[in-house]
């Protein structure tokens, strides 16, 4: 077995794991798929708005405001209306380990997403060793 040292990067990995796992097991498997499920809608939203404001405000600022603003209120209804539709699916012991489940795996996909886009190489070895493994 090879003896991997941790760098900050594979710190701060683990935290953010650590984090999203335990949000996922208190609120719930609903609560964790809405979260994510809202943050994928708000970046797509932020992403198209940045491209498509360019042509109406010059000033960089004013179309940080906007983007902010309209992908604060997609969140916001994404997240309402996802928690409303699968709320309730799974009794108790399960919704939170299903919570949990989510937690990690969102953080499981963030690296695989800094691997395969080539980000954080010189600050994370887990990056690193997932990039070499995956692709």
């Amino acid at each position: 077995m090879a003896n991997i040292t941790m760098l900050p990067g594979d710190w701060a990995l683990g935290a953010a794991a650590l984090s999203l796992s335990v949000m996922g097991l208190f609120r719930g498997f609903s609560g964790s798929l809405a979260f994510v499920a809202a943050g994928a809608g708000a970046t797509a939203t932020a992403m198209f708005l940045w491209g498509w404001l360019t042509r109406w405000a010059m000033q960089m600022w004013v179309r940080g405001a906007i983007a902010l603003a309209v992908s604060l209120l997609v969140f916001g209804c994404i997240r309402a209306v996802v928690k409303k539709v699968v709320n309730g699916l799974l009794a108790q012991p399960a919704d939170a380990i299903f919570g949990f489940a989510v937690g990690l795996l969102v953080s499981a996909l963030a690296v695989l997403v800094l691997a395969a886009a080539g980000v954080g190489f010189e600050y994370s070895n887990i990056v690193r060793e997932v990039a070499r493994h995956v692709g």
